[in-house]
């Protein structure tokens, strides 16, 4: 790239491409000689992605069901077992006379630690699944409203493939510009002749503002995707007639462009904000580390709460975004009632989090398993092949990403159609004013005026 680089640099980058040169060629190789059958692979994966869709569409309370059972039996199994092996432990240790015996003493009691933990684990697991099988409904419920959510507008599954388009240019020019500042310095001659490119206190600020701005431009992204779909959702479910629908997609995007741009652009500073931090922090426990100023359990103590005040930022965002689609207020006002509508249904909000978010990544993991055993069969018989794992994982590695897509956006929906339905029930009262929602969800409403005793919530004005 018309660019001067170290000699140690090119050197070492010389040595190592040599090194490795015949196990890339042998890579090369198996790529070529197997490329239709990866192409295969991931229309494949397209296609099971899609079928995914479509079971959660029309099975999600099966599947749901069926999982949690799997999971108790299999939990409750484990538990015995490990009682069991505690149980055969402790006999051989009381007969047991020789040397080590403190060894066999050790693990006895290690035994019995996983026997507890596992016990206590498998307990609240079966009281969790005992008080909240009816938020478990209403999980499966709004599985199937997203899937006919999704189905009623299909081409907001390719709302990743843009997203990621526009990502790449964003990284792309961030790239160029990065490389740029890199390489402005001014050449300058010292007294042996050598010559140095030094680069100015301007272009070093501006080299760490454009890592910042990588920070904010892809948060930006994101946030625009969110408030796509998030608008769109909303339109169908705020729509009484379905059939009347007119391109929800299409006004969603031009309500983002018009309208929600500064909020978009607000929510994501703050995620970029906050990266900006940890990374600083980061590199001040690099710095003391390398001053012999170690504090090892203190600095993970305080990356895990930076890293947990991260995640709760970026929930509170995409809430925020769903509250912006729907009354039209700024961020910081539909983060306070995204907040106000979190915590009066906080049951309903950790069922979808815990119970729809491990579905989904069983889902994804069920497509990935799926592939990489469709690739062994498909692969086993070709000749010349130096690595099988090369093309399975590739092919793996692509059914996980597409996977994660479209569920990324199936999960977008779920959470969508879930603060639209608590803000359903605090607007109407299902008799002078009608609810939007189905018949399959005013079931809950039903059930949950008859077992809450709890004041309604102020209804709030909505913003056409």
């Amino acid at each position: 790239m018309r660019r001067c680089l170290p000699t140690q640099v090119t050197q070492t980058t010389t040595k190592l491409f040599q090194s490795t040169m015949p196990f890339l060629e042998e890579i090369g190789s198996d790529i070529s000689l197997c490329w239709r059958e990866i192409l295969l692979l991931c229309f494949i994966s397209i296609g099971l992605s899609v079928l995914l869709l479509l079971i959660f569409r029309f099975c999600a309370s099966i599947i749901i069901w069926t999982v949690l059972i799997v999971v108790t039996i299999a939990s409750i199994a484990v538990t015995i077992y490990i009682w069991v092996m505690w149980n055969e432990k402790k006999k051989d240790h009381e007969n047991y006379e020789g040397p080590n015996k403190d060894l066999k003493a050790k693990q006895v009691t290690y035994w019995l630690v996983a026997a507890i933990v596992m016990t206590v684990f498998t307990v609240i697991y079966l009281l969790v699944l005992v008080f909240m099988r009816n938020r478990i409904r209403l999980v499966a419920a709004l599985f199937e409203e997203a899937g006919k959510s999704v189905a009623a507008m299909p081409l907001i599954l390719l709302q990743p493939v843009l997203t990621f388009i526009s990502m790449a240019a964003v990284c792309c020019f961030l790239l160029i510009g990065f490389v740029c500042l890199q390489t402005s310095g001014k050449p300058l001659v010292n007294s042996e002749g050598k010559v140095s490119f030094p680069i100015e206190t301007f272009f070093q600020v501006m080299r760490w503002l454009s890592l910042f701005g990588f920070l904010w431009l892809t948060q930006f992204v994101l946030a625009c995707q969110n408030l796509v779909v998030t608008g769109a959702v909303a339109v169908w479910y705020f729509t009484r007639d379905k059939s009347k629908l007119s391109s929800p997609i299409w006004n969603s995007f031009q309500n983002l462009v018009c309208y929600h741009l500064g909020s978009a652009a607000f929510g994501s500073l703050i995620i970029a904000i906050m990266k900006a931090i940890r990374a600083l922090f980061r590199l001040l426990q690099k710095y003391l580390d390398s001053q012999h100023q170690k504090c090892d359990t203190f600095w993970k103590i305080f990356q895990c709460c930076l890293a947990c005040f991260e995640s709760y930022l970026k929930f509170l965002s995409k809430n925020a975004y769903i509250m912006i689609v729907i009354y039209g207020e700024s961020f910081c006002t539909s983060a306070r009632q995204a907040f106000s509508s979190l915590t009066s249904n906080v049951l309903r909000v950790a069922a979808i989090d815990c119970i729809g978010d491990f579905i989904l990544f069983v889902g994804k993991l069920g497509v990935t398993v799926s592939i990489a055993f469709i690739a062994l069969e498909i692969l086993k018989n070709i000749e010349g092949l130096h690595y099988i794992w090369v093309p399975v994982t590739i092919s793996c590695i692509f059914a996980f990403l597409c996977c994660h897509c479209f569920l990324s956006v199936y999960e977008m929906a779920i959470d969508t159609l879930l603060l639209c339905f608590c803000e359903d029930c605090q607007m109407n009262d299902g008799i002078t004013r009608p609810y939007f929602m189905s018949r399959s969800l005013m079931v809950f409403v039903e059930k949950s005026r008859r077992s809450s005793r709890v004041k309604p919530v102020p209804k709030r004005k909505v913003v056409d």
